[in-house]
């Protein structure tokens, strides 16, 4: 009878143990995750528009909150690929979003947009590389685009 009492209780502390110690991991797995990220810092995400008008690489945009932690989710080992793509850039341009179309130094090595959703946090890029395009938003539904971007699709031989 000892014996059984003093497993019940070994049970129930490794069972309170285990209790304490999952909640941390589960909210440090949540916090990187890019959906958690998208739908918080609405303040940092509405700054953004005090930029209209001005060149990014002025503004050093893609180094700014949320921008910069918003584009690492997003694009992971492709980010390198999109500041590549976006070396010349047309200024931060407004219609219904944020959007800046971009390409390298030597357009044919490829050519981006990004559309900026500050209402709904969301973002959508576009990489353009020997005619194709590559599309990688966050999650929901997709980002309005801009009229002066639709000449730039038009001239894609694959939409991807």
């Amino acid at each position: 009878m000892l014996f059984r009492i003093a497993l019940l209780i070994m049970a129930f502390a490794l069972t309170a143990c285990q209790e304490k110690t999952a909640p941390p991991a589960r909210a440090a797995v949540e916090a990187s995750t890019p959906d958690v990220f998208f739908k918080k810092n609405q303040v940092e995400w509405d700054r953004l528009q005090q930029y209209v008008g001005q060149n990014p690489q002025d503004i050093n945009l893609w180094e700014r909150p949320p921008l910069k932690h918003a584009l690492r989710l997003l694009l992971g080992p492709q980010l390198d690929v999109f500041k590549l793509y976006m070396e010349k850039t047309s200024p931060l341009l407004q219609d219904g979003v944020l959007y800046v179309q971009g390409s390298a130094k030597d357009e044919a090595k490829g050519q981006a947009y990004i559309l900026i959703d500050t209402e709904n946090r969301k973002l959508e890029v576009g990489l353009i590389s020997n005619g194709k395009l590559e599309v990688l938003s966050s999650p929901g539904e997709s980002t309005k685009f801009p009229k002066d971007l639709k000449p730039l699709l038009e001239k894609l031989s694959i939409r991807m």
